[in-house]
């Protein structure tokens, strides 16, 4: 993606502001910080990608955001800071371009299927129903085997009685059964060694059920991924069981697609090639704000399953023909 630039002034960021506003009458715009104040005039960095210039007398639209209130913001503002740098000739931090609008996707989308999500073409081709014949891109029946699978009562029973290998068989089944993960990584998976079969049941285990951060224990998730596959894992295997068992929290990340949302989401995000803390962060964000926006033009998603292949149905290569 090519790297957006922007004439802004000149001025020493080395101490760059760390408090965070939100436009109290554009909240789709994201969060922001002050790049810079002058000639009665105030710029802000916003999430979207914008940098906008706000006249003496309308600083009171920018609310300031209560880190407390709006969850983790650490890695929103390191992300803008960055992008202030950015623009400024300061970094090589990217600013992610849009390849389309946002309302380009969901006339695409609607072309495809009118009636949105509740299509019955939709749900045949992407959710599939709890009974009946399913195929790997049904995610209904991918839920349903993946939260059996690991119901904290059968799966913590498993580890408690050290049958580890039965919960990792059958979640290796579910990754199979499914096209979020491509059959060569789950492949890859099942050369795991007697201990690192163990270990990848309690890390799952803790990852879906764990009380502690999730940051901390998505971390040591992918630690241990990073040792069993030779290499860091990709955003599909590490993310796919995540998106199964909890779709209203988390998503199912593919990254190729998902770096397009990006740019008409959250372009100054941290995007990185293989899964850390901070990107999965990152790209979670672009999954809400699709949500968001789509909800806003009357297409509420069952999840953010469907999110994922709301994505994936109109940014993946072969639609950007139609678009």
């Amino acid at each position: 993606m090519a790297t957006q630039t922007l004439d802004v002034p000149e001025k020493d960021q080395d101490n760059l502001p760390e408090q965070l506003y939100r436009h109290s009458q554009r909240p789709e715009w994201g969060m922001a910080l002050l790049a810079w104040e002058r000639n009665g005039r105030r710029a802000y960095q916003f999430e979207d990608g914008k940098l906008r210039k706000i006249q003496e007398g309308y600083y009171d639209l920018l609310d300031p955001v209560d880190d407390d209130a709006e969850g983790p913001t650490t890695a929103v503002r390191t992300n803008l800071q960055a992008a202030i740098k950015a623009l400024k000739g300061g970094s090589e931090h990217k600013v992610y371009k849009a390849v389309c609008t946002f309302e380009q996707q969901i006339a695409l989308f609607t072309k495809k299927y009118p009636k949105g999500f509740k299509d019955p073409k939709w749900i045949e081709d992407k959710r599939g129903t709890e009974d009946g014949n399913s195929l790997k891109r049904h995610r209904v029946p991918s839920m349903i085997a993946a939260q059996e699978a690991l119901a904290p009562a059968r799966a913590g029973s498993l580890i408690d009685e050290g049958r580890q290998e039965e919960l990792t068989e059958s979640l290796l089944n579910v990754l199979a059964d499914t096209n979020l993960v491509p059959l060569s990584h789950v492949k890859a998976l099942r050369e795991m060694d007697e201990d690192e079969v163990s270990e990848y049941a309690e890390v799952v285990f803790d990852l879906v059920h764990g009380e502690g951060s999730f940051d901390d224990r998505f971390e040591t998730y992918l630690e241990s991924l990073t040792r069993f596959l030779g290499g860091r894992p990709s955003w599909r295997v590490a993310t796919a069981l995540l998106g199964l068992t909890h779709p209203q929290e988390h998503v199912a990340v593919r990254r190729s697609a998902f770096i397009r949302q990006a740019g008409s989401i959250a372009p100054t995000g941290a995007y990185s090639r293989k899964p850390t803390v901070d990107a999965y962060r990152s790209f979670r964000r672009v999954a809400l704000g699709a949500r968001k926006r789509l909800e806003a033009a009357g297409h509420k998603p069952a999840d953010l399953l469907d999110i994922h292949d709301f994505i994936w149905t109109t940014l993946r290569k072969s639609a950007l023909d139609d678009l």
